[in-house]
């Protein structure tokens, strides 16, 4: 049984992911925050990680930092799973070393389809993933900007 650590300031989220997951059949522990999912970590070996973005404190950002930067730890596959949902932060959770990205709010289907995706991806898996996370990143961003034009056109057309 895989064990998942899920890392969320906000008790239903959290709550919620760990019924989603031990229906699933996971072996879930919980952290309200990055400095108790750092304590964890340290402790313990998880099999993957879901981690909140937007947090008090320490941000999802920086606790992915100090996973990466953790020896034993480095390798932890790490899914994002936050409200957060911006070209900007995707690319920076993709080049911090996250797996994957879930956008809330997300099906409780959508969760489990992510979660059994980064447990069953290899190195090879983990690297094709990690470039579709980019692409999908810059593709948003590009769409992003074009609305940003068209709007400031419309808005030039107008006065």
């Amino acid at each position: 049984m895989a064990s998942i650590l899920v890392v969320d300031d906000d008790a239903d989220i959290r709550t919620l992911i760990e019924a989603v997951l031990e229906t699933a059949g996971y072996e879930v522990a919980l952290a309200a925050d990055g400095k108790e999912a750092l304590n964890k970590l340290k402790r313990r070996s998880y099999d993957l990680v879901v981690l909140d973005i937007m947090m008090p404190g320490m941000s999802g950002y920086e606790v992915l930092e100090q996973i990466r930067a953790m020896p034993s730890r480095a390798s932890t596959p790490v899914i994002v799973v936050t409200a957060k949902h911006d070209p900007t932060g995707v690319m920076r959770e993709q080049k911090g070393g996250a797996l994957d990205h879930l956008a809330k709010p997300f099906l409780p289907e959508e969760l489990e389809e992510v979660v059994a995706r980064a447990l069953d991806a290899n190195q090879e898996g983990s690297d094709e993933r990690r470039r579709v996370l980019q692409t999908e990143a810059e593709i948003y961003g590009s769409m992003n900007d074009l609305f940003d034009d068209a709007r400031s056109d419309d808005d030039r057309k107008k006065r």
